[in-house]
């Protein structure tokens, strides 16, 4: 029985993160990712076509009749064609690879945990394996914190880390609770951090270093 999807967490005040460059980044490779799939048997197609336009001239040369070295390999075509349509499945979209050439799911900007194109290009899959308080909380962190979605997930994991073990599976109550609580404890820490650290700060800053 397979396992049903997970759908993308909405916030409450339904904000998503806005960059036109790195959105049409994301929607590049979920093209690529596809475009890849689809392509799956052309080559393949493509080496048999040449083997019996070889395989055509081959016959001519034997001194087979023309109708005949025609129909020979045509017949030869159809038959691997039918054969590769009956026995061939379009490979599977990897979406958990689509935006490796940007990084990956886990690369991109926490708050793309929220954002729909990245959602389908591999932030579902990436995300699979976070238990559902760490996700719910996440997003809750995910406007304000700094680092990237990873980086987001591992500081979710390490506060869930300090709480106390679950001693039966969570009902949807206690995923709430469990929630707040990692929220409760991270927001400080982010705000502390971005007061302490404003992003135009943070930003003059890389730029310094890519100059030295």
């Amino acid at each position: 029985m397979t396992q049903p999807q997970r759908e993308m967490p909405i916030r409450a005040d339904k904000w998503r993160p806005t960059d036109p460059v790195l959105e049409g980044l994301i929607r590049r490779c979920a093209s690529d990712a596809e475009a890849g799939a689809s392509r799956d048997g052309v080559r393949e197609y493509m080496a048999g076509a040449m083997i019996l336009a070889i395989l055509f001239v081959g016959l001519l040369i034997a001194g087979v009749g023309t109708g005949a070295a025609i129909m020979i390999p045509l017949l030869l075509f159809g038959a691997g064609a039918l054969f590769m349509v009956l026995n061939t499945r379009p490979a599977p979209v990897e979406r958990r690879k689509a935006l490796d050439p940007i990084g990956g799911p886990g690369g991109l900007p926490a708050g793309y945990l929220v954002h729909p194109g990245a959602w389908v290009a591999g932030m579902r899959e990436y995300t699979a394996g976070v238990p559902q308080s760490q996700l719910r909380a996440a997003v809750e962190l995910c406007r304000s914190f700094p680092g990237s979605v990873n980086d987001l997930l591992a500081f979710t994991g390490s506060i869930a880390a300090q709480l106390p073990p679950a001693k039966h599976p969570l009902t949807p109550e206690d995923v709430a609770h469990r929630s707040r609580d990692m929220v409760h404890v991270g927001m400080p820490i982010i705000q502390s951090f971005n007061e302490k650290y404003p992003k135009k700060e943070l930003a003059a800053a890389g730029k310094g270093k890519k100059k030295k």
